[in-house]
């Protein structure tokens, strides 16, 4: 079987548009667990919470298509892994996983407004 060509890579590391938008911070709140797939060795792993908030965190504001353009594979040099997401799409309480991702991140040591999850008193608005 011949090597894939470097436009069939591209087409198969291609990501949903939703999927590409959304923050790194959103998947830790929606409980996602992020997968990677090398397409030059095939090695994989997963990011699950621990990854997000240890060694990943400095990812926690870039989109996925940004996380799929900065990360290299661990094994060898290649790059543009095809990306996957599993876990629920919508798990419910919007305002529950709010305020538990807020409270990981603070846990972690991190600043929940560095990450878009800022309170504004009543009365004044925010900006």
């Amino acid at each position: 079987m011949p090597e894939p060509s470097d436009a069939d890579r591209r087409k198969a590391a291609q990501l949903d548009p939703a999927f590409a938008d959304a923050r790194l911070i959103d998947a830790l709140e929606r409980g996602w667990e992020i997968g990677f797939r090398c397409q030059y060795c095939g090695t994989g792993k997963t990011w699950r919470r621990d990854t997000m908030l240890g060694r990943a965190r400095r990812y926690l504001n870039c989109t996925m298509a940004q996380i799929q353009a900065r990360l290299p594979c661990p094994r060898c040099p290649g790059r543009m892994p095809i990306m996957t997401m599993s876990g629920v799409v919508d798990p419910g309480d919007a305002e529950r996983r709010r305020w538990a991702t807020i409270s990981l991140l603070l846990d972690a040591g991190l600043n929940p407004t560095d990450y878009g999850y800022g309170w504004t008193p009543p009365g004044r608005q925010a900006g």
